[in-house]
């Protein structure tokens, strides 16, 4: 049976979790181990490819912009992807020894089931089931790995603050046997996503929220610590080329649905948001109409 045949999409707002994706769950195994094996290494050898300020690849933490900030009670590793242009290869770690390896076949798989899940999306919204792959081009892809340790005043901290994601779309694993720690934001209140075992998480980021002119709309969401257990996630970020023009699709825009954001480009959008402090959705602010205006 056809991956497109098997995937059962279980919807949770507008995050929901695959289930019969079609990616081998041993491949899954693996990349959760080369990730905590490199988390495991010794600080100085993390710091060989140590995140550099202002940028959003490599090991250390993300989105940091003054001495005197709060930082999130996670440690990252961000590598650039797709297209291979972007790729920073001091940046891959070379041990574990298999580390890039695991990670090249595995963002191979996700980036299918990427593929697969946005012609549905399509389809949802009587377009082309292509309609998606032929707008992105070369699709930008990236990956993230998250390591939280175990904090022992989880009150106090968080483990990534809020926000919602500039990409089209973002698949999450969460690490066998790691505490829950995602949580969305509904109707004012957090509300824990509880991970189905196999599955993937799948958010709708920024990006498709301005295509869909606000039909699919991204979600605010956070994570959290536990006070014994650590936690690890993996996370792949699809998005358009950053060539891309981006506005609402005008066979989505009409007198009963006016056109909530304007047109720009996702490389000028992308530098906006890792240039950002999280912070909400306050970097969609970017694309808003109503943003222009109130600026021009």
């Amino acid at each position: 049976m056809s991956m497109k045949a098997k995937l059962i999409l279980l919807f949770f707002f507008f995050f929901y979790q695959v289930i019969n994706h079609g990616i081998d769950l041993g491949l899954l195994k693996s990349i959760e181990k080369v990730a905590k094996d490199f988390f495991m290494l010794p600080l100085g050898e993390k710091q060989k490819h140590q995140m550099l300020p202002g940028t959003v690849q490599g090991y250390g933490q993300a989105f940091v912009f003054s001495e005197d900030q709060k930082l999130d009670w996670c440690n990252m590793l961000a590598l650039g992807l797709e297209p291979h242009f972007i790729r920073v290869p001091q940046l891959w770690p070379t041990e574990p020894v298999k580390f890039s390896e695991t990670v090249e076949i595995y963002s191979g798989e996700v980036r299918k089931l990427c593929q697969h899940l946005l012609e549905y999306i399509a389809m949802t919204l009587n377009l082309r089931a292509d309609f998606f792959e032929e707008m992105f081009g070369v699709a930008v892809q990236a990956i993230r790995m998250n390591y939280y340790p175990p904090c022992a005043r989880p009150d106090l901290v968080l483990g990534l603050s809020p926000h919602s994601d500039g990409s089209a779309l973002t698949v999450l694993q969460q690490g066998k046997g790691s505490p829950g720690g995602l949580q969305i934001l509904k109707d004012s209140k957090w509300v824990p996503v509880q991970p189905v075992p196999n599955a993937f998480v799948i958010n709708i980021g920024d990006t498709l929220e301005v295509l869909t002119n606000g039909k699919y709309k991204s979600v605010e969401h956070r994570a959290v610590t536990d006070r014994e257990k650590d936690r690890l996630s993996i996370v792949t970020f699809y998005a358009p080329s950053y060539e891309t023009e981006l506005g609402p699709i005008p066979e989505l825009v009409d007198e009963n649905n006016p056109c909530k954001y304007r047109t720009y480009n996702h490389g000028e959008y992308s530098k906006h948001y890792v240039t950002s402090k999280l912070q909400g959705k306050k970097t969609l602010e970017f694309a808003k109409v109503e943003s222009k205006i109130a600026t021009s």
